[in-house]
Parts: C-alpha cells; sequence; structure tokens
C-alpha cells in the first residue's frame, strides 16, 4: 500500500496535482506506525522488566542451590569453633611474609566462612607491610583484629624495582601514617630488608611514636648491610623480652647513631644471634666482643643465648686471653650453639670464658658432616673434675662426640635428664658405656627421656645392652625417642631392634614410618 501511495504520490506531483485525500491517508498511516511502534515498545519494556525478574530470581535460586549443596557438605556440618579452628591453623602454618593471604583467601570462600573469619580477630593479627600490599588492606587487618596484640612484619619487596629504597621508603610512610595508632597493641615486630637506610628510617620513625608498651620480641636481618643494627632506645620498648638479630653486627655501646648508649633492653630474657655463610665478606657483619659484652651487660634478666654461625668476632680477645675477664650471666638457664662448621674460630673461646652457674639446657650441633665437630669436652670443666654448667638437666650433642671425648662428655652433665644425641654421638656414647663397667651407671639414675636420631644398627644393639645392664642394677629406664631419618641400610634390622628396646621400656617413634620399613 506504501508503494502504491508512493507511486501515486510521484505521478500526482509529476502532473502538479496534490490531492487532499493523499495527505490524509498519510496521515493515517503514521498514526498507525507510530501506535504500533508504542505497542512494540511497551512489549518490549515488559519483556526486560520480566527478563530482569527472571534473573534477579535466577541469581537467588542459585545461591539457595549453592547452600543447600554446601550444607550437604561435611566440612559445613562442623561447629563454627571447630572451623575457627581449622582456619587458624591454616592461618599459622602459612610462609611468614607471604603477599598471598590464607585468611584473606578463607573471607572470598563462602559467605558462612567469611562471617566466622571476619568475626575472628586473632586470624588478623598479623600482616606485613612490604610495597605488594596496599595500604587498604592494612586497614582491613586493623580493623578486623579488634584490640589483641599485633606481630607486623616490614619486608622488602619480592622482585627488584627501579629506585628501590626510595619507593620503599615512601611506601614505608604511608603505612606508619595508617598503622601508627595501632602501635599500644605491638607485641612482635619483624624486619627483613637489604636497605640499611630503611632500617634506620623505620627505627628512627618507631622511636618517635608513642611507646611500645607491649613490644616483647624484635628480630631483625638484612643480608649485606653496612652497618649496625639500629635498636629502641631508653625506655622506648619497656616490655622487650626477646632480640633476634641476623647478618647484622650488634652496635657498639656509644655511636653518634642513637640519641643515648642504653638500650632498651633491661628486661631481656632471649637473644639470639645469627650469621649465615663463611665466606669472605661476611666479616663486616660479625659483632665485636665489646659490643656484644656491652649488651649482655644491659640485660640482667637474660636467660636464653641462641647463638648460629659464627656472628662473634673474638679475634682480639683470643690473642690476649690471659687479661680477658669472664663473661657473667648469672640466670642464663638456656645455652645454644650451631657453630655451622666443623671448625669454628671462636667456639673454644666462648666457652671458656662464659660464666652461667644456673644454665640448664646446654646444645652444641655442628653439621652432619665428618669428621665430628670441633672438641670442647675439655673446656666444660673449671677445672677438672669439676664441671663447668653442673646443673645442666637437658643436654643435646650432634656429631659432637668422638670415641675419646664421650668419657668427658658423660662427666661433664652429671645430672641431665634429659638427653638428644646423633647418631654417631650415641655410638660413640654407648660403646664406651657398654665397654667400660665404671661408666655403667651413668644416666641410669637420672636420665628419663633419651633421644637418639638416625640410630644406627649397632648403636641400637648397644642401647639394647645397656638398658638390660641397667634393668640389672635395679636403676630405672628412661623414655626412648628414635628420630628419623633412618639410613636404607639400617632400616631391615630397625623393626627387630625397635622390638627388643620396647621389650625393655617405653620406646617413641619421631618421623619413622613403621609400615614403609617393613
Amino acid at each position: 500500500m506504501a508503494l502504491s501511495i508512493g507511486r501515486d504520490l510521484a505521478n500526482g506531483l509529476s502532473h502538479h496535482i496534490i490531492p487532499e485525500e493523499l495527505l490524509s491517508t498519510l496521515r493515517q498511516e503514521v498514526c498507525a506506525l507510530e501506535n504500533r511502534r508504542k505497542e512494540l515498545s511497551a512489549r518490549l519494556q515488559e519483556t526486560t522488566t520480566s527478563l530482569a525478574e527472571v534473573q534477579s530470581l535466577l541469581t537467588r535460586k542459585t545461591a539457595q542451590a549453592h547452600t543447600v549443596q554446601n550444607l550437604l557438605a561435611p566440612v559445613s556440618r562442623l561447629p563454627d569453633e571447630i572451623l575457627l579452628a581449622i582456619f587458624d591453623e591454616a592461618v599459622r602454618s602459612q610462609e611468614q611474609g607471604q603477599v598471598r593471604r590464607v585468611e584473606i583467601a578463607i573471607s572470598c570462600t563462602s559467605h558462612h566462612w567469611r562471617q566466622v573469619a571476619v568475626n575472628a580477630p586473632r586470624l588478623w593479627d598479623s600482616f606485613s607491610i612490604r610495597a605488594e600490599v596496599p595500604v587498604a588492606v592494612l586497614q582491613i587487618y586493623l580493623s578486623r583484629s579488634a584490640n589483641i596484640p599485633l606481630t607486623i612484619e616490614f619486608r622488602e619487596r619480592e622482585t627488584a624495582w627501579p629506585s628501590a629504597d626510595k619507593r620503599s621508603m615512601a611506601h614505608l610512610g604511608r603505612a606508619l601514617d595508617v598503622v601508627s595508632p595501632s602501635v599500644p597493641r605491638w607485641r612482635r615486630v619483624i624486619v627483613l630488608h637489604r636497605s640499611y637506610p630503611y632500617f634506620t628510617h623505620l627505627f628512627r620513625e618507631l622511636r618517635h611514636v608513642a611507646p611500645l608498651k607491649m613490644l616483647q620480641s624484635i628480630s631483625m636481618r638484612s643480608p649485606g648491610v653496612c652497618g649496625p643494627c639500629p635498636l629502641l632506645l631508653g625506655d622506648s620498648a619497656p616490655a622487650l623480652e626477646s632480640l633476634e638479630v641476623e647478618d647484622m653486627p650488634l652496635p657498639p655501646p656509644v655511636t653518634q647513631t642513637f640519641d643515648a648508649a642504653r638500650y632498651s633492653v633491661a628486661g631481656l630474657t632471649t637473644l639470639r644471634l645469627r650469621l649465615r655463610g663463611m665466606g669472605v665478606g661476611i666479616s663486616h657483619a660479625a659483632t665485636e666482643p665489646f659490643a656484644f659484652r656491652a649488651l649482655i651487660g644491659s640485660a640482667p634478666m637474660l636467660s636464653t643465648l641462641e647463638i648460629y654461625g659464627q656472628p662473634i668476632n673474638f679475634g682480639q680477645e683470643r690473642v690476649n686471653e690471659e687479661d680477658i675477664l669472664p663473661l657473667e650471666i648469672p640466670r642464663l638457664r638456656t645455652l645454644v650453639l650451631h657453630p655451622a662448621t666443623q671448625c669454628p674460630r671462636d667456639l673454644r673461646h666462648f666457652i671458656s670464658v662464659i660464666k652461667a652457674p644456673t644454665l640448664r639446657h646446654f646444645e652444641l650441633v655442628y653439621p652432619d658432616n665428618a669428621p665430628p665437630g670441633q672438641n670442647v669436652s675439655d673446656l666444660l670443666f673449671d677445672p677438672f673434675p669439676l664441671a663447668r654448667f653442673p646443673c645442666v638437666e637437658t643436654v643435646r650433642l650432634h656429631n659432637a662426640v668422638r670415641a675419646d671425648t664421650s668419657p668427658a662428655f658423660m662427666s661433664a652433665f652429671p645430672v641431665a635428664s634429659r638427653i638428644k644425641l646423633g647418631g654417631l654421638d650415641a655410638g660413640s656414647l654407648f660403646e664406651d658405656l657398654t665397654s667400660n663397667s665404671m661408666h655403667g651407671s651413668w644416666a641410669s639414675s637420672h636420665v628419663q627421656h633419651l633421644t637418639i636420631i638416625s640410630p644406627l644398627h649397632n648403636t641400637l644393639l648397644q642401647v639394647h645392652e645397656w638398658l638390660l645392664s641397667a634393668t640389672s642394677q635395679a636403676h630405672q629406664l628412661p623414655i626412648i625417642t628414635l628420630e628419623g631419618p633412618i639410613r636404607a641400610i639400617d632400616c631391615p634390622e630397625f623393626l627387630t631392634q625397635f622390638s627388643k628396646l620396647a621389650s625393655c621400656t617405653e620406646v617413641r617413634l619421631r618421623g619413622v614410618d613403621l609400615l614403609q620399613l617393613g
């Protein structure tokens, strides 16, 4: 029809005739098309509205279906307390400083899990300040941790980036602005960074904020640092109990770097020093003896001292040993020595000068290399036959005992009740015990727990013989723990020897799978 009208219109116009009925017809057609358009638009709007309603309903029903499906899963039947315990274990076992945090993943898994996680402050009591972590995330942790004590970790970026020092410091400034109100809640501070300016800037800022009244522990590590570790001064951290320093020297007692010479270590109970590597270039990270002695003298409550590697350079003291004063640590109860080499430079000197009359735990661990580590058995007396550490109750020796030094080690700890030995150490000790009757009573009357790591076949035979001898003398037998790994060559006979020992006393296994051995 529209085509015919168009032809009529063209013909009419060509003859210069414009009939009125043609205009009326066109208007009627326009009106009809407009009504049709409105009708279709109304139907489209109705369909769109219906589609939105169906989509909304579908979303709700899908969520309900997922909820019902989740309810059928065994984990959904766990009480919230058990679920929270699982979350807590997952959070505590994740790698320290990990960028992708377990607690964040848990809170994004489901509505129920989110409610449990978000309302558990202890899942949010530890976070890292590093370039990869936005400041907004720090605010989330501060909010969700409520008012409980916090562990704050300052860590460098995982990958190198241009102008790292400047950008790290800029991010540190923004982060400190956010977290500074929480300073009274800080319980532990960990700083792992290669930049020495970062270290000094951080501790300078911490000295200017409110006192860290709850701070109990500081851990610092900075491989390659060219200066001493910074320490809080005066009363900045009155509750500080633990200090761990790795690959950094302790500061001297008086230096222009700090505002005062008195460190905030009066209440320090634990000092852990660690120096990794033995190569050239690490001497700058070793602490001078006068700095170490100054710190020890400033910490009268020190009860635990752990030394890994060779973090203290006693070179000058070794030269003038006759003029060296004893290192008095009157409250020391735990001494841990892991030289990380068979021939440590200063171990003998250190043991010769230390005075710890209340020591209860002594640990000397050499690497698993052969031969055994440096002999220090003669220094465990002051003088012979008086034991240097007569009150030690717990002893751990690893690759430290030789056949010719086992009698000295046995005499050096006369009242030890808990003993942990490496396989070779146990072999030397028990070979001497079973072959020399005058030492047969050693440990029988005192030892309550005996642990042997990677025991050799012959060692287990000797331990069994020793147990039989002790039984015949009516001595109380210790609980024995055999700790793996077990050498492949010893596996075939291990079950037999284990059964023999178990027939005499209680025997526990750690890191040993009897099914695999069988």
